[in-house]
């Protein structure tokens, strides 16, 4: 990791003087959620959602934390201390590698000739928009191009993408664990689909509604569901659910892999019990009151 990290740590130098992760999180998380809330209202750099406009997009965020900002991972920078940050080379947790350096400028173009050839995504019902942006967020997060702050920059691109096609795209329900498993299966298990109903949620008014109703819920009674699996479920897909109770509209079930969220006219009559396992065919969902 040359240059990038304070001999002896693991710790990225900063522009805050933060020498370790936790410190470096609390003191960025303000600054950059200004910078993302200027570019939401219309401040931040326009472009082409090509590489260069992803680049001004973690620029603009990172300005006030790293020297660095806005170079990718592949470029070389020198930093004031006199040492040359670049790290073409990056491995997951997991031990297997990000995309090698020398890609990355090609990998990028090639994201930013298909958003052009599609339209830039303009003009698509909302359903078809989600699936399509999806794969554009699972392409760029394959190629993963910066040291550091991919994901924020990843997802203020998109908002901007959905912007100019006229959709909006909110990312405030999705829970950082379904983004990780999201992540992995489309770029480690080659399945798109998770994604895709991630951003059907992030998109669609009927399923991020009823997303941050169950949220609201889940924060009033303190529990951390950002940590855990939980999405709406898909209509037209039978899932087998543990019912765990009803709140209006729509009710709240457990699964193997997390917490989905339905629509309550769905449930067999009668209702389930608490603790009852039962098997649910979701229809569309339907626009709240």
């Amino acid at each position: 990791m040359p240059g990038y990290v304070y001999p002896g740590t693991d710790t990225v130098k900063n522009k805050l003087g933060a020498r370790d992760l936790a410190e470096l999180e609390r003191l960025e998380g303000p600054l950059v959620l200004l910078r993302r809330v200027q570019i939401d209202a219309g401040l931040g750099p326009a472009g082409q959602f090509d590489a260069e406009h992803l680049k001004a997009l973690h620029r603009f965020l990172f300005q006030d934390v790293f020297e660095w900002a806005g170079h990718t991972r592949n470029e070389r920078v020198r930093l004031s201390d006199g040492t040359t940050a670049t790290e073409p080379m990056m491995q997951k947790l997991g031990g297997t590698s990000f995309l090698p350096g020398e890609q990355i400028p090609a990998a990028l173009n090639q994201v930013a000739d298909a958003i052009r050839t599609a339209g830039y995504l303009r003009g698509l019902p909302q359903e078809q928009f989600a699936e399509r942006a999806a794969d554009v967020m699972s392409d760029i997060n394959a190629i993963h191009p910066f040291r550091e702050g991919n994901g924020r920059s990843q997802r203020t691109f998109m908002r901007e993408l959905a912007k100019q096609a006229g959709h909006d795209l909110d990312f405030s329900v999705i829970s950082g664990e379904r983004m990780i498993q999201a992540s992995i299966a489309a770029n480690e298990d080659g399945d798109p689909d998770v994604m895709r109903r991630l951003f059907k949620d992030a998109v669609i008014p009927e399923r991020r509604t009823a997303l941050a109703q169950a949220i609201s819920a889940l924060d009033a009674a303190g529990f951390s569901w950002n940590d855990q699996y939980i999405a709406t479920a898909e209509p037209g897909y039978s899932v087998e659910l543990t019912f765990a109770e009803i709140a209006g509209a729509q009710f709240m079930g457990d699964t193997s892999f997390g917490i989905i969220i339905g629509q309550s006219a769905d449930l067999p009559d009668p209702p389930p019990s608490r603790g009852e396992v039962f098997t649910q065919k979701p229809r569309a969902w339907l626009t709240p009151g």
